[in-house]
């Protein structure tokens, strides 16, 4: 029996990878899992992503810095909750460094700073150390740096209160 994988399973897999694409977008990881739970050989997978790369199709460096933008702007996002996202997503530690190396400390203490005035001020009505806390908390799920933490809790609770103005 001939080892080499049929053309056929290799086109039937290459036409499930544009499926699973169409609905959404995908890293090569993960694609690479998705055709092993239907039950594709390891070799047809290979050779199914090949071709999907060949074709400019499936780029892991395009998906990166389109999942990396969808979570720094949406979700605003910090550093740590980006670097986690990408490696949830199978990219490369290489790409994963490259694309985390273009953060700016400056643009993510902005975006840190920007979603903890909204929260500061919805919880003015708290007593200060609840409030402290929520935020920190807040802060750090969001997936931002313990100093740039620590800087916006020090800038905002220096600041004078809205009713103090």
């Amino acid at each position: 029996m001939d080892k080499t994988p049929s053309v056929e399973k290799t086109r039937q897999a290459f036409m499930t990878c544009l499926r699973l694409l169409a609905a959404s977008p995908k890293s090569a990881q993960e694609l690479k899992k998705k055709l092993a739970e239907k039950g594709y050989a390891e070799e047809v997978i290979e050779q199914a992503l090949s071709r999907l790369q060949e074709q400019g199709i499936l780029d892991d460096t395009v998906f990166a810095k389109d999942l990396m933008a969808r979570v720094t702007l949406g979700k605003a996002a910090g550093r740590h909750k980006i670097a986690f996202e990408l490696k949830r997503h199978g990219i490369t530690k290489k790409i994963r460094e490259e694309l985390l190396g273009t953060i700016s400390r400056e643009d993510e203490t902005g975006r840190a700073l920007e979603q903890a005035r909204l929260k500061w001020a919805v919880w003015s009505g708290l007593e200060p150390r609840k409030r402290t806390k929520r935020l920190y908390d807040f802060l750090v799920r969001k997936g931002y740096d313990f100093q740039i933490v620590q800087d916006i809790l020090q800038k905002l609770s220096s600041e004078p209160a809205d009713d103090e103005i």
